[in-house]
């Protein structure tokens, strides 16, 4: 077991963001053919998901959960509507209210983004054991509790 403080090293730290940010390329590179049949970018595919995620978000949820501006959603939201694959619906109880959803174009598209993303993850999960994938989620947590509140 690694002393309960060489992972708090700079080096250990830096060895994981490098870590993260070739994870996060791999990912990116996974998603890229299915992106490019339609004409989006890794923004439109974080909206996608989170959409996917948590159907019938708000517009003003949304930007918050991803941290963008209201102007840069709406540019990326309204592509997205262009292409059939989101769109935003009255609220039958408030009509001021329009939250967003999947059309079933976009619910297919994002199925396969994901598809690509599991293959990847479940890969690399196959070759660490139960102790490390659960090790690296509760890394996750802990990062996301640091995150500022929404």
């Amino acid at each position: 077991m690694m002393d309960a403080h060489l992972y708090l090293r700079e080096n250990s730290i830096r060895q994981s963001f490098e870590g993260l940010l070739i994870m996060w390329r791999c990912l990116a590179l996974a998603c890229e053919e299915g992106l490019a049949q339609y004409g989006l970018g890794p923004a439109h595919h974080r909206i996608l998901f989170m959409i996917s995620c948590h159907e019938g978000l708000l517009p003003s949820e949304l930007c918050t959960k991803l941290g963008i501006t209201k102007q840069s959603l709406g540019r990326a939201l309204g592509e997205l509507k262009s292409k059939a694959l989101v769109e935003q619906r009255e609220d039958h109880n408030d009509k001021r209210r329009r939250p967003v959803f999947l059309t079933p174009k976009g619910k297919n598209l994002e199925q396969e983004l994901f598809g690509a993303i599991r293959s990847v993850v479940t890969q690399a999960y196959k070759q660490v054991d139960g102790t490390a994938v659960d090790g690296f989620r509760r890394v996750l947590r802990a990062v996301e509790s640091l995150s500022p509140p929404q």
